[in-house]
């Protein structure tokens, strides 16, 4: 239970700041040498961060629901900002989708080895800092294009990778297209809702066939429940940071948390 309890907050917190929670997820097991809890308690996690974002999205999915289904002549203009986001998302999880479905077991057979996750973690931190010194971060949601939608799309096609972070490079491509900064993080939330809810659905379908551990079961309630609620938090407070602060110190701890797998691997 208690491992459980860490890795849901590992989980959540790490799901939505820009330092990856795949990075996470595989490197605290293989530090503190746990053993891999399964796939099964892998969905309950990502089940709980799909219920913390919704919970604190509810009401923006509400409007862009009612903007695209009871507005839909006016979608593509300014005035209706809901209906216009929400299908830029739709638009935008394609990118990622088609991904997943051509290259996800490859990367995750392939690309899973701390020495290539703790550089991947590194040159994309590098990348993150220079989004944030070039981006001119002066533009809100109500300013966006249907090129920033295809740019950030495409950049969290990368995110399959481990080490890269959906967040971190979804909000990269959110500041090189001079986005604010919480814009660019709370478009890049919005943007992963679809893809966490597809990735649990699918990964659940294999669980159904494997079977679900009766002695993993509340350990998987307990995790579900850390994650759900660290993910909230995790939403709340970096949308308020970001507001304030520029992304440096996400920069520098996948730097060093790169080097120090570097140094021991």
């Amino acid at each position: 239970m208690i491992q459980a309890i860490i890795l849901g907050i590992v989980q959540g917190l790490t799901e939505f700041l820009p330092i990856s929670s795949t990075a996470h997820l595989i490197l605290i097991p293989w530090l503190l040498g746990w053993q891999d809890p399964g796939l099964a308690f892998d969905v309950v996690l990502h089940l709980g961060t799909l219920t913390g974002i919704i919970a604190f999205f509810w009401r923006d999915f509400y409007r862009m629901f009612c903007g695209m289904v009871f507005r839909s002549k006016n979608t593509i203009h300014a005035h209706n900002v809901d209906g216009k986001i929400g299908w830029y998302i739709v638009i935008g999880t394609v990118p990622a989708g088609l991904a997943g479905m051509l290259f996800k077991d490859r990367i995750e057979t392939v690309l899973r080895a701390p020495s290539i996750i703790a550089l991947t973690l590194i040159l994309f931190a590098l990348l993150l800092w220079w989004a944030e010194e070039r981006g001119r971060k002066k533009r809100d949601l109500a300013q966006m294009n249907i090129l920033d939608t295809i740019i950030i799309g495409f950049a969290q096609a990368l995110a399959l990778i481990p080490g890269v972070s959906r967040s971190g490079i979804t909000i990269t491509a959110g500041l090189f297209r001079d986005l604010e900064r919480a814009t660019a993080a709370r478009f890049a939330f919005l943007l992963s809702t679809p893809i966490i809810l597809a990735g649990g659905l699918l990964s659940f379908l294999d669980v159904y066939k494997i079977g679900f551990s009766q002695g993993m079961l509340w350990p998987s309630f307990g995790g579900f429940i850390a994650s759900a609620v660290s993910g909230f938090l995790a939403i709340k407070y970096l949308v308020i940071f970001l507001s304030r602060q520029k992304v440096n110190v996400f920069v520098y701890y996948r730097i060093l948390l790169g080097i120090f797998i570097l140094a021991g691997y």
